[in-house]
Parts: C-alpha cells; sequence; structure tokens
C-alpha cells in the first residue's frame, strides 16, 4: 500500500503543475486549495468504496493515495509561499519518491504461479493431493522456493490471484486477491514458485483476510 502513497505524492505535484497550465494568474493560496479539495473529495470517494466489502482492499488503495495528495496540499500551504521553499519542497518529494521507488524494487521477490505438476517435489505433490482429500485444510504452507496457499472449503467456487511478492528482512509478504469464479475445486489453492521463501510468511488478501499457516495433517 505505500506504493500508493507515492502515487498520491506524484499526483499532487501534478495537479499542483497543471494548475499553472489552466490558471497561470491566480495565487499560491488558490492553487493549494484547489488541490486540497481534490484530494478531499478523493478521500470522501474512497471511504465510499471502502465501505463495501467486495471493494474494501481497492477503497484502502485510493484512500492511502489520497493522503499522499493532501500531504502535497499541507507541504505548499506551510512553504509554497517562496519560491525557493516551494522548488525545496518540489525536490524532497521527488527524491523521496525516488529513494523510497529504490527501496521498493530491492524488495522485490520474482515469482511465478506453478501450473504443471511436473515441477513438483514428491513433498509438495503429496501436500497437493492432501488439499483434494482433505478440503477443510485453509492457509498456506512453505517450502524450499515453494508457497502454496489453499482457501478451505468455505471459500469453494473462489479464485486465488497474486498482485505482489516482496521481502521484508526475513519475512516473505505475499499479496492476493480471492473472487468468485464458480471454481469447481472443492478446496481452491494456488501454488507460488519463488526464488527463496524466508524463514516467515505473510499472505495478505485485498479484503483484509491475513492467511495463517495451515495446520499439519497426517
Amino acid at each position: 500500500m505505500f506504493i500508493m502513497f507515492l502515487i498520491g505524492l506524484v499526483v499532487g505535484l501534478g495537479l499542483y503543475l497543471l494548475t499553472y497550465v489552466f490558471a497561470k494568474e491566480i495565487e499560491n493560496r488558490r492553487r493549494v486549495l484547489t488541490l486540497a479539495t481534490i484530494g478531499g473529495l478523493s478521500l470522501l470517494g474512497s471511504i465510499a468504496v471502502a465501505y463495501q466489502v467486495e471493494t474494501l482492499g481497492y477503497g484502502i488503495a485510493f484512500l492511502i493515495s489520497s493522503l499522499g495528495i493532501l500531504v502535497i496540499s499541507f507541504l505548499l500551504t506551510l512553504f509554497g509561499k517562496s519560491i525557493v521553499w516551494k522548488k525545496s519542497v518540489f525536490t524532497f518529494v521527488i527524491l523521496f519518491v525516488i529513494v523510497s521507488s529504490c527501496r521498493m524494487y530491492m524488495k522485490q521477490v520474482d515469482y511465478w504461479v506453478i501450473k504443471e505438476t511436473k515441477v513438483f517435489s514428491d513433498e509438495e505433490e503429496s501436500y497437493l493431493q492432501l488439499l483434494q482429500r482433505d478440503p477443510t485444510i485453509q492457509g498456506y504452507k512453505a517450502f524450499e522456493q515453494v508457497v502454496v496457499l489453499s482457501l478451505g472449503e468455505e471459500m469453494a467456487g473462489d479464485n486465488i490471484e497474486v498482485l505482489d511478492v516482496e521481502e521484508d528482512g526475513n519475512t516473505t509478504v505475499i499479496k492476493v486477491r480471492t473472487f468468485y469464479n464458480r471454481s469447481d475445486e472443492k478446496n481452491p489453492f494456488i501454488a507460488i514458485g519463488l526464488d527463496r521463501v524466508q524463514s516467515d510468511v505473510v499472505i495478505e488478501d485485498t479484503n483484509g483476510t491475513v492467511f495463517k499457516e495451515a495446520p499439519d495433517v497426517e
């Protein structure tokens, strides 16, 4: 979600610069007020979207980006009266976005969704078969280079989409989206191949669900 905040900062700067294109003569206070109004309306809209359970993740994402726009309007309110300070704000925000983007890039992990059964080890293949025999198993199971997430029989008919994988220290963070698509699997699951799996694994759904490690089943 931090990337949405960075996007909000960039959008805020872009909207402020657009005021010079369409209204060169207005004073800085009105420019900032226009930017704050747009940020406020975006914030209210994102809250309305987040109010619906099925769009909660998207609403939170837009809410965070709206906060980025409001942060720009706040900084320009404090420092926008002076051209030197205004340039300093732009420089600081741009450098912050660049540095943060580079750090996020370094945390990214290459991943792929495994669909061919022949690439699984015997242990992994045995676990996948177990999921179909026992549809009550819900949660994730981490192997050396594979993480398997199962939704359990309560979410039969759903599917799983991987949105992002990154590392935070010794933790592999996987972000997914689950959605209903009339799948015929008794226990919907997804197998994610990774360059490496850290000692701790966190899997988050866009609806706010954090999946736990699946219990050991004989």
